[in-house]
């Protein structure tokens, strides 16, 4: 474990406000849900019984932390396996665990993103092309545009959004799909992935859901599996029709096998690196910061820009953010557990949103919101 003691102060700003980029555009043909509203729960992003184990166990949870070798003995603490790390530019401020690939569930939609942002530099796609889905594409929530009439087309753009926002699994699809899987795959090694060869084939979320789920016969052996073999696999699949519920996925099904995986320093070897891309793209903005992922509200932020990517399965929590200053100070935060406690993993990825949050702002002069105060002040 590797705890900073240097909290350079970042100067306070003024949270930026996002404006709307077009309806149209930004939202296809329908009202667009933040992450944390019910399009967000799902197999894939939460679980079915998250909200309400959550609401249970809330009294029972602990408080801010104040520092960070109190978050490294608190993350320390969960059941599992931990791997933690946070940046100051590029000086670490607290890293914990084995330094091993983990799971990510839905961090590995950045991926997806990258790829985007590579094609449009090509002059391959357009942010305001038109994405149409396929019943191929279909696959379960998160996400609202699983359930949407096949043919229902919106933009690369939306698609975009709604792939980091509310962690559309459907979306995310229709974009590898328009992408290539081969395209998305490159992006992981062009973006600094340690062993891209972890996410080739790199998996939908459609396919990953039949794998466990809908054909589990067809991904049992998939850790012993070479590539070839694979992709094998992912043709029988593809053949097959989606017939899972939502509710079919139970929260007890550990298989961390059949997930993304990458270390905290490729994740957050992504995160800066799309961030770095924004001046070129602004719509990388809209796409990577309409949904901060914070469990609570702050005051004064220090930053100018907060992207936010978590992501949950069975027995994963997985929570994830890059902040920077008008300064040029950044801070990137990537949090990822994998336990066999499903019982109590709401409570977890409570306690691990909660510890980000605290490594995003120890040292700074943002601090939560004081809900007395603002009791007081109603």
């Amino acid at each position: 474990m590797i705890v900073s003691r240097r909290f350079p102060a970042a100067a306070a700003l003024a949270l930026l406000v996002l404006t709307s980029c077009g309806e149209d555009s930004r939202r296809g043909n329908e009202s667009m849900p933040l992450e944390g509203d019910s399009a967000d729960s799902g197999p894939l992003d939460g679980g079915t019984d998250d909200a309400a184990t959550a609401e249970g166990a809330e009294e029972d949870l602990l408080g801010p932390a104040e520092g960070f070798e109190e978050i490294a003995e608190r993350l320390d603490a969960l059941p599992g396996q931990v791997e933690a790390l946070v940046l100051e530019d590029d000086e670490v401020l607290l890293k914990l665990g084995r330094d091993e690939p983990s799971p990510l569930a839905s961090v590995g939609k950045l991926y997806v993103v990258a790829a985007l942002v590579d094609a449009v530099d090509a002059g391959e796609i357009d942010w305001q092309d038109t994405v149409t889905l396929e019943e191929e594409h279909r696959s379960l929530p998160a996400g609202t545009l699983q359930d949407q009439p096949e043919g229902f087309t919106t933009s690369v753009y939306d698609a975009a959004i709604r792939t980091i926002s509310i962690s559309d699994n459907t979306g995310t699809d229709m974009l590898i799909d328009l992408l290539g899987r081969e395209e998305v795959e490159q992006a992981v090694a062009d973006y600094g992935h340690h062993s891209p060869e972890l996410l080739q084939p790199f998996l939908t979320t459609r396919e990953m859901f039949q794998l466990r789920w809908g054909y589990p016969e067809l991904g049992e052996d998939w850790a012993q599996l070479e590539e070839s073999q694979r992709r094998d696999v992912l043709d029988e699949v593809a053949e097959q029709p989606l017939e899972l519920d939502p509710l079919d996925p139970a929260g007890e099904d550990l298989d961390f096998a059949i997930d993304w995986h990458a270390s905290t320093e490729d994740i957050a070897q992504v995160h800066r690196a799309l961030a770095a891309r924004e001046e070129d793209h602004p719509e990388l903005r809209t796409v990577l910061t309409t949904s901060p992922g914070l469990p609570e509200p702050v005051e004064d932020p220090w930053w100018d820009w907060l992207s936010f990517k978590g992501g949950g399965l069975p027995g994963v929590a997985t929570a994830t953010w890059h902040a920077a200053a008008e300064d040029g100070t950044e801070r990137t935060v990537v949090l990822m557990l994998s336990t066999e406690d499903t019982e109590n993993i709401a409570e977890h990825r409570t306690e691990l949103r909660s510890l980000g949050l605290d490594a995003l702002i120890v040292g700074t002069d943002t601090q939560r919101e004081d809900e007395d105060q603002d009791d007081e002040e109603t």
